[in-house]
């Protein structure tokens, strides 16, 4: 599927626009901390991100063989949302050539959207203290719609809330989730090879693999 000429780009937040691994890894071990558990790493916290907080504590409960059910997994949750809502920003960083990357895109008029499994709160607190809010005409998060990636409809209610065509757009993330939403909307996807997945194989399902965010103004360039 081509991916040059395209007028609008969506971005997946966590691994692809922003590393927020350490700061999840706070919180993380802030809930773990409340009951007497070990610390998680930061390698394995980088495993376990891209599905949304709920499975993020689901993954870490299965991967340390902590014993829960579902009400202790939603006050897990709540500590850990409490904890990584009042310290976001604390160690979480654009990656490399985002914001110039992000300057240019805009410069040359591509619409720019985000497209996260990440509540839409959260997402737009964190995008705006770190300088890059502005640039993005849509946000959607995990609730803003029925259904979450990798369902395709957050991708084409992007576009219909943009008044854009699937032949114009293009879906840029680091994970499973990313890959299968893009194919389900049928839109070409490009993965950054830098982000948060532990599975290397769907490097061989997309359209273009990246290492530097700035790798993306070639797709421009080539218009």
């Amino acid at each position: 599927m081509p991916i040059t000429d395209r007028k609008m780009m969506l971005f997946d937040l966590d691994g692809t626009l922003v590393d927020t691994a350490p700061d999840f890894r706070n919180s993380v071990n802030f809930m773990l901390d409340h009951y007497n558990e070990p610390p998680v790493t930061l390698e394995e916290i980088r495993d376990w991100v891209g599905y949304g907080g709920r499975e993020l504590i689901r993954r870490t409960m299965l991967a340390k063989k902590i014993e829960f059910d579902d009400p202790k997994l939603d006050k897990m949750l709540e500590l850990f949302l409490s904890h990584y809502t009042e310290n976001i920003d604390d160690d979480s960083k654009l990656y490399p050539d985002v914001k110039e990357t992000l300057v240019f895109l805009k410069d040359n008029q591509i619409k720019l959207s985000v497209c996260t499994n990440k509540h839409e709160s959260l997402s737009n607190t964190l995008l705006e203290k770190l300088g890059v809010l502005h640039l993005f005409d849509y946000l959607v998060g995990a609730h803003t719609f029925e259904k979450r990636k990798p369902h395709p409809m957050p991708i084409l209610k992007t576009l219909e809330y943009l008044n854009m065509n699937k032949d114009e757009a293009v879906m840029i993330g680091d994970s499973i989730t990313d890959l299968r939403a893009a194919q389900g909307a049928e839109i070409p996807i490009v993965l950054v090879d830098y982000g948060y997945t532990d599975n290397k194989d769907i490097y061989n399902e997309a359209d273009l693999v990246i290492s530097n965010f700035s790798n993306l103004k070639e797709l421009i360039r080539s218009l």
